[in-house]
């Protein structure tokens, strides 16, 4: 089965993650796959390949968050030879720009992070011209990354932080949901009995971890915090992120009571997206015991058994501070979920690649290989990839020196103040 994953990435991927989702068609797809970074431009002759399938990856429908019209400019794959699905992610905003990318370049199918009960009300039929949605994770296991994280491995006993975490303050527009990301940190580290714990806790920025040392961190904890990704509320137009912000801009110490009172008063919970992690992955491959806050997780991790569960409510902290001081309590829920999650081989990408080649072949006809000239249009798109910088030169290099700049900024800490003076911009504008 001959694809094409058309994905957008400027500069280098600094989460594993994302890496591991991009690629996974090429490591884990029976037949060869090819790649086009938008970022670069698109070549006019990826239209006369005759592909299999067409996957558009959550780094491309992205887009959609810096600008809801942007998807736009790209209904020209709609030219694009072969079964065209989607692999979107973080579905709570701007998804009606999404319905409408997928229906004028004929997407027929999303994996989608969403429940099935929210399929109708995110990706209507005459809204997006879906004929199927399937229910998947936003990240899975990679074979490499178990590797690469048993270099880490220590047992509890030699651990020398007891609660780590790593979040960000999550803005308002993504609902009451998301403020547990944050609100974990500051619960814990406000909580009186801790004790002698070591508590390694942060939602800066500046204290994130990238690559390897994510790795290296978790298997230096025995216990990590965490909760369901996702939102709880649907921002179809991105109306209520735009006045969330404009708003925030004018009240920058308000609540969050207030920011919903003013901005969307009574639509909290009018979706429910709540999702297993990569994070949560993560800590399972590192045999790090997860305190996460009450959940479905997919139905996979379940409490007591896979991880300590805090109360929504914050009610049992004490009880949850408890368990953690018991080393060898922690230890086996670890192993525990290390063997069902890990070792099960159940929730891997080859998993999910396995899935999407399967649908694809129930709805649409396999071409086998193609012509000389795709074929040798496959081997101009192969070295594209590999030498961005030959032939897409002039976008490459605009696209390098966007990625210098912001990993500048982010530097010497002036980014945060960019992205404030930019949004006053474009609202004044």
């Amino acid at each position: 089965m001959k694809t094409l994953v058309i994905y957008r990435i400027e500069g280098a991927i600094d989460r594993a993650s994302i890496s591991e989702h991009l690629y996974s068609f090429f490591k884990y797809a029976d037949a060869k796959s090819y790649y086009l970074n938008v970022a670069y431009g698109i070549p006019e002759y990826i239209f006369d390949i005759d592909f299999d399938l067409i996957v558009f990856h959550n780094t491309f429908l992205a887009l959609r968050w810096a600008d809801r019209e942007i998807l736009d400019q790209y209904y020209l794959f709609k030219r694009l030879k072969g079964y065209k699905i989607a692999l979107p992610q973080d579905e709570f905003l701007n998804t009606e720009s999404l319905n409408k990318f997928f229906i004028n370049t004929g997407v027929k199918t999303v994996f989608t992070c969403l429940p099935e009960s929210e399929f109708h009300r995110v990706y209507p039929k005459d809204k997006s011209g879906l004929d199927y949605c399937f229910t998947v994770f936003p990240g899975y296991i990679d074979d490499s990354s178990v590797v690469k994280a048993s270099k880490y491995y220590k047992p509890h006993m030699s651990r020398s932080i007891d609660i780590g975490y790593r979040a960000w303050k999550a803005p308002y527009w993504l609902g009451r949901h998301g403020q547990l990301k944050w609100q974990l940190t500051e619960k814990f580290l406000n909580a009186s009995c801790k004790g002698s714990l070591n508590f390694d806790l942060s939602n800066n920025e500046k204290h994130v971890f990238h690559g390897d040392k994510w790795y290296e961190f978790l298997s230096n904890c025995r216990v990590v915090l965490g909760c369901e990704g996702g939102a709880s509320l649907l921002d179809a137009d991105g109306s209520i992120k735009r006045k969330t912000e404009k708003y925030v801009r004018k009240h920058p110490q308000s609540a969050f009571e207030e920011v919903e009172r003013a901005c969307f008063p009574g639509l909290d919970g009018n979706m429910e997206l709540f999702a297993v992690s990569p994070r949560h992955f993560e800590a399972c491959i590192t045999r790090t015991c997860q305190a996460l806050v009450e959940g479905e997780y997919g139905g996979i991790l379940k409490p007591g058994a896979h991880y300590i569960e805090i109360k929504k409510d914050w009610s049992n902290i004490p009880d949850v501070i408890k368990q953690v001081a018991d080393k060898e309590y922690c230890e086996r829920i670890a192993d525990n979920a290390y063997r069902d999650i890990v070792e099960s081989g159940s929730y891997t990408y080859k998993k999910l690649v396995g899935q999407v080649a399967e649908h694809v072949k129930t709805v649409s006809v396999v071409t086998g290989d193609g012509s000389c000239v795709t074929d040798r249009n496959f081997q101009r798109l192969q070295l594209r990839e590999k030498y961005p910088y030959i032939y897409a030169s002039i976008t490459y290099m605009s696209s390098r020196l966007r990625y210098f700049i912001y990993r500048l900024l982010l530097k010497i800490n002036l980014y945060t103040l960019y992205k404030k003076v930019e949004a006053i911009f474009k609202q004044d504008n």
